[in-house]
């Protein structure tokens, strides 16, 4: 282990004062290994470079297995080498075995501060109120200045499908580290990809009735109105064929990341389940 203020080893009982009062002030990675594990003597220099480039930003505790096995049977460890990160106290993001360095800093640097968020924040805004040549420019601005926030990418992706560029908001998408799957905005930028390609080819293989009302309705989500969409296809369900039914009902759920307000999405999500049922 490289000595470093930033990586320490967990002796004892001092894994509460290591990693879950010092996850309070930073992010901590818990590196549950054993000397016996060649996985784990690949990936524990991996980690210490890592944690050594961020400068103190987070930490590396080592927790040898073999040594404090209650310890890791309390956090679930299986398999070695297993790595937990820790933020104010609780896991927030886990891997077992081994993985590269670019894998491990996108992970950390979702959980770390960034002084591009708020720039990002004010970009997808301005996207959302339509403003989409002045929310790139924003966008491309962090870009061409190095910005590392791992939301960026994410948010040019929702922009570019806003501006009706699905091929490179596609091509965007799968090139999207793991780390953005928990984003809510992931989960727009997906539904809204999925409306797109509805619209792009696959309208054509349906019955005409079920393809001319997911024709509208994905136009209307797509400029905005995913609710008038779902209103719409919740009311179709109580006459369609039942050979509809399910594509309708997959839009419908594919629709509920797209609206804001959060009591009429639960209402829908009601609505759906008794039609279900």
């Amino acid at each position: 282990m490289a000595p470093s203020a930033w990586i320490r080893e967990v002796v004892g009982d001092d894994f509460k004062t290591i990693v879950l009062a010092e996850s309070q002030q930073h992010p901590v990675l818990a590196d549950f290994w054993a000397p016996w594990c060649a996985p784990c003597r690949m990936l524990g220099p991996i980690l210490e470079k890592v944690v050594q480039h961020y400068e103190g930003q987070v930490h590396l505790a080592k927790i040898n297995t073999d040594a404090l096995p209650a310890l890791a049977q309390e956090y679930g460890i299986q398999s070695i080498p297993a790595v937990k990160l820790f933020v104010a106290g609780q896991v927030v993001e886990a891997f077992v075995g081994v993985q590269s360095e670019r894998r491990i800093r996108d992970l950390i640097e979702s959980h770390l501060p960034n002084p591009d968020a708020p720039r990002i924040d004010e970009a997808i805004a301005l996207a959302q109120r339509g403003a989409l040549r002045e929310s790139l420019q924003v966008l491309e601005t962090l870009q061409a200045n190095g910005s590392s926030n791992p939301r960026l990418p994410l948010a040019l992706c929702f922009v570019n499908l806003l501006r009706g560029d699905t091929e490179k908001a596609r091509a965007q998408l799968a090139e999207l580290p793991s780390t953005t799957l928990s984003d809510p905005l992931h989960a727009r930028v997906s539904s809204l990809l999925y409306f797109a390609s509805l619209l792009e080819s696959e309208l054509a293989k349906m019955p005409p009735d079920l393809g001319h009302r997911l024709n509208i309705g994905a136009r209307e989500v797509l400029s905005g109105r995913a609710e008038t969409a779902v209103q719409q296809w919740l009311e179709a369900l109580t006459d369609v064929p039942a050979v509809e039914r399910e594509p309708l009902q997959n839009a419908i759920r594919t629709a509920f990341p797209l609206i804001d307000n959060e009591s009429r999405r639960l209402d829908y999500q009601r609505q759906l389940a008794r039609n279900l049922h």
